[in-house]
C-alpha cells in the first residue's frame, strides 16, 4: 500500500460505491481486512479506490513469499467480532465497544487496534503499535524458549563409566570418578554410572558390585544411590543429586 500524506480521503470501494470521507487509517483498515490495497483515483484530488492487494514480486517476477508470510503473520492479530473488550495504549481498560468504534480509536491516535485474544468471545484488543507488538511476541517467545533449553541443560543427566576393579591400586582413579560424580549433582545434574563386566568377570559380578555400591554411598557426598540395573553383562547405578534448600 502507497504512502498516503493526506489525512482524510474520499474512498470508492471495489464496488465502485463512494463511501465519502474518511480518515486515511480507518480506509487503510477497511481495505486491508478485506485483502485490498488503496489506489490513487487519476485526476482526482485525495481520492481513492480498492483492489486486491498483489504481493510485491521479485525482478524475476517470482512471488514475494517472505512479505506472504508477513501478511499472514499480522492477520492472526485482527479483529474480525462486531465487538472487543478494549485497553487502551496507557493500559487503560476502555471496556466492551463496537470493533468499529475500537478502530477509529486507533485511527485518531495513529495506533493499529491488536487482537491480544481472539479466541475468546468478545476478544480482547489493545491500541498500540503492532509491529512493536509482534516484535515483542517473538522476543518474549525467544527468551522463553532460552530459558527452557537452559533448565534442560542444566538438569540433564550425565554419564560415568566406572571401573571394575577395586583393588587399591585403581582407588585414585574411583575417587576422581566419584569427585566427578559430586561436581555433577552439585550442579544440580542426575548421575548414571555404567559398569561393564567382560567374560569370567561375570561369575563374581555380585560381590563386586557390593564393593562398589559400598564405595560409593562412603563417598557420594552431592547426591545418593537411587536405582541399581543390570542388563546383560553392564550395570548402571543411577544418583539423584541431593535437594537444593530454597
Amino acid at each position: 500500500m502507497s504512502y498516503i500524506s493526506a489525512s482524510v480521503i474520499t474512498l470508492i470501494d471495489e464496488n465502485g460505491v463512494d463511501q465519502g470521507r474518511m480518515k486515511t487509517g480507518m480506509a487503510k483498515t477497511y481495505a486491508r481486512e478485506r485483502g485490498m490495497e488503496l489506489v490513487e483515483v487519476p485526476g482526482k484530488l485525495d481520492t481513492y479506490t480498492m483492489k486486491k492487494y498483489e504481493p510485491r514480486k521479485f525482478n524475476r517476477g517470482v512471488s514475494n513469499q517472505y512479505q506472504q508470510e508477513k501478511d499472514s503473520e499480522r492477520a492472526q492479530y485482527t479483529i474480525t467480532a462486531p465487538t472487543v473488550r478494549l485497553t487502551d495504549e496507557n493500559g487503560n481498560s476502555v471496556g466492551v465497544i463496537s470493533t468499529a468504534e475500537a478502530r477509529q480509536m486507533a485511527a485518531d491516535r495513529s495506533l493499529d487496534l491488536i487482537a491480544v485474544n481472539n479466541k475468546i468471545d468478545p476478544p480482547i484488543g489493545k491500541l498500540g503499535d503492532l509491529n512493536k507488538y509482534i516484535y515483542e511476541q517473538k522476543k518474549a517467545i525467544k527468551d522463553r524458549d532460552k530459558k527452557n533449553r537452559a533448565a534442560a541443560k542444566a538438569s540433564e543427566e550425565k554419564e560415568i563409566k566406572y571401573t571394575t576393579d577395586t583393588s587399591d591400586s585403581s582407588k585414585n582413579d574411583r575417587m576422581r570418578m566419584l569427585k566427578q560424580a559430586n561436581e555433577f549433582m552439585e550442579g544440580g545434574h542426575p548421575v548414571r554410572f555404567t559398569i561393564d563386566f567382560r567374560g569370567r568377570q561375570m561369575a563374581h559380578s555380585a560381590d563386586v558390585m557390593d564393593r562398589i555400591r559400598e564405595e560409593m554411598e562412603a563417598n557420594l557426598t552431592g547426591g545418593k544411590i537411587s536405582k541399581v540395573d543390570q542388563a546383560g553383562n553392564r550395570f548402571c547405578v543411577f544418583c539423584a543429586p541431593n535437594k537444593r534448600s530454597k
